[in-house]
């Protein structure tokens, strides 16, 4: 087993005062879509794992409605996560993966559902919401990250870093999490400043910072139990042919420089909107997008410290969310 170490967050985290509407609205949902039945999710680990209070941590200004739709597709991704990784990864099914993507692209290109629970969330979700080419270029990502991952585990092959870094970010849906939080605060930006390098390093390392995080806080979980070998600290401990508590403290300095590394990006967005020459509705809109950006990271955090969902059998129990601690905590605060 590793030491998860205390992870430092410069950030405030805070709750949204609709936290118990959004868990009410979260929890019909997943019912409806049929992803309460036993596998990947009994009622209690969906409960302990308190999926329904992850939008409010990391969108604690976004109105009722917007958290209602947010968090949906936040919990979708991890009911695609978790079903993928117990019903293909662990048992290294890789045609069975093959099919269940397959069967995800094609919902998303407009094909009916199946009873399959993660094919009919997707289809009610694309069904209200008004994806673009690059959103379903993004999803596609994430399905072929999936894949990816079980090529890897199947062939018994510990990845890259480089390689699993870059890959993490589409297994996470980095891209959409960040337009999710953008436009949950009505950050309306110029397309040839989110393509700028400076900006696209942001969203980069925003999403390296939880990525990361939970490669270690889910270790015990997936990867030292044989469900995968498509881990950030194996990758690490093999390329650096160090004990696996080293690779783990390279992996939490490594998450330590993103958050360093945004911090440093902030700092330089006044020139970059001089450079752009925005004005002052657009300059308050990135500063919008820059506290959403923030404040996701911090809710996050939050959020994996309090959920159940990596604690280990039988069943996991969820913590409460108004009582913070632990290092990068102490400060949040949190809005009932």
């Amino acid at each position: 087993m590793v030491e998860v170490p205390s992870f430092d967050m410069p950030f405030a985290a805070r709750l949204s005062p609709h936290v118990d509407r959004v868990r009410q609205h979260t929890r019909t949902w997943v019912r409806d879509m049929g992803m309460l039945g036993g596998a990947p999710w009994t009622e209690a680990f969906y409960d302990a794992a308190d999926y329904g209070g992850f939008a409010p941590l990391t969108h604690p200004t976004a109105s009722l409605d917007d958290l209602k739709h947010i968090n949906d597709w936040h919990t979708w991704g991890f009911h695609v996560t978790d079903a993928f990784q117990s019903g293909f990864l662990r048992p290294r099914n890789v045609a069975g993966g093959r099919a269940f993507v397959a069967a995800l692209k094609s919902v998303l290109s407009g094909s009916p559902p199946s009873s399959n629970p993660a094919e009919r969330g997707l289809a009610d979700l694309v069904s209200r919401s008004t994806l673009d080419d690059e959103d379903r270029e993004h999803l596609t990502e994430f399905f072929d990250a999936l894949l990816w991952e079980l090529h890897n585990t199947a062939q018994g092959r510990v990845p890259d870093p480089i390689d699993l870094v870059e890959m993490r970010r589409r297994s996470i849906a980095t891209e959409l999490s960040a337009k999710l939080a953008r436009k949950s605060v009505g950050a309306e930006l110029p397309a040839e400043l989110l393509r700028k390098s400076t900006m696209r390093a942001l969203v980069d390392s925003f999403g390296d910072v939880p990525a990361l995080r939970r490669e270690i806080v889910g270790f015990d979980h997936a990867y030292a139990t044989g469900g995968s070998t498509t881990s950030a600290v194996l990758a690490v401990q093999q390329f650096f042919e160090c004990e696996l508590q080293q690779a783990v403290s390279v992996v939490a300095d490594l998450i330590a420089a993103r958050l360093r590394q945004i911090g440093s990006i902030i700092g330089e967005l006044p020139s970059i909107a001089d450079e752009y020459g925005l004005d002052a509705e657009a300059r308050a809109g990135l500063h919008r997008y820059v506290e959403a950006l923030k404040s996701w990271l911090a809710g996050e955090l939050l959020w994996t410290q309090r959920s159940g969902r990596y604690s280990p059998p039988p069943v996991p129990t969820r913590k409460s969310f108004h009582r913070p601690s632990g290092l990068g905590t102490a400060a949040a605060a949190l809005v009932r």
